[in-house]
């Protein structure tokens, strides 16, 4: 039975204590610190624990921390640490992300980050055009920052192309393994790839949605003869807060894990059911 290296369900879509003063701690249920005088921010966060059959939401469990500058009417953020993953080690980063739409010197105001990718380190401000390795971002993160609130949330591109993704991840996993007169790839449409490997022809139908709770799904549905296999990815990005829709017993107990390193970070997907499912359909070994 040939092997195929199957990595596609992490999909291409997919980041300090607090001072002392008033303006430093955060009241009344609020999920956010801002210290201007500082220009630091954090966000922070409830979790969501799972375990057999049964989920815990604990409020108030752990917090990322951040520190800003701005240069022009540029705001560039850059994460410090998370208090869950002890990386806090006292050095001052400054690589961060950038972030435009509001204005110079003042972090009220709402904040995106910009279409094509653009990056800050070591004081300057750098973006990639659609020539160069990385292009147009497949979502964008915005920053939203009141006297009264703090929030921070991300969107995906209109312009995102899921399919085009999913042909370059199918590209690099048959590469890997096949050489190339052993299969075909064409993409229809951006939802719609067709292949062929292993005397198969394979139809893969691509969606990927965002709600309004910052859940990214991506559902992938590869049908072959009459036999059809899914799988579906959820994703909340690590920046940002996971909803507690997600935290419940019949989803999370079989679905939910942990990623390794980062106790606050989760992906929920139904590998364990599709891989044996892809294998069949292929008639090839999922490594």
């Amino acid at each position: 039975m040939k092997k195929l290296k199957y990595i596609l369900s992490c999909a291409g879509i997919m980041m300090l204590a607090a001072c002392g003063d008033d303006s430093s701690s955060a009241t009344n249920g609020e999920k956010y610190i801002l210290d201007e005088a500082n220009q630091k921010f954090a966000l922070i966060y409830d979790r969501c624990y799972v375990s057999e059959n049964t989920t815990r939401w604990d409020e108030y469990v752990d917090t990322t921390w951040f520190h800003y500058k701005f240069i022009g009417d540029t705001l560039v953020v850059i994460k410090d640490g998370n208090t869950a993953d002890g990386d806090d080690d006292g050095y001052v980063r400054d690589e961060g992300d950038v972030y435009v739409g509001g204005h110079a010197g003042n972090i009220f105001g709402t904040w995106k980050t910009t279409k094509e990718y653009c990056y800050y380190e070591n004081g300057k401000i750098r973006c990639y055009d659609d020539e160069e390795d990385k292009g147009v971002e497949e979502t964008f993160f915005t920053l939203n920052v009141s006297k009264s609130n703090l929030t921070m949330s991300w969107e995906l591109e209109k312009s995102y192309c899921p399919a085009e993704d999913f042909e370059y991840e199918l590209e690099d996993v048959l590469l890997y393994n096949l050489d190339e007169e052993d299969y075909s790839i064409n993409r229809s449409d951006c939802n719609t790839v067709k292949f062929n490997v292993n005397g198969k022809s394979v139809t893969a139908t691509v969606s990927v949605y965002m709600g309004g709770d910052d859940v990214v799904t991506r559902e992938i549905t590869y049908t072959s003869g009459n036999k059809t296999c899914q799988n579906v990815f959820k994703k909340v990005h690590k920046l940002l807060q996971m909803p507690a829709s997600l935290c419940n017993a019949n989803d999370m107990s079989k679905y939910m894990g942990k990623e390794s390193g980062y106790p606050h970070k989760y992906k929920v997907d139904n590998d364990d059911e599709f891989y044996p499912c892809i294998s069949d359909m292929l008639g090839m070994e999922i490594e």
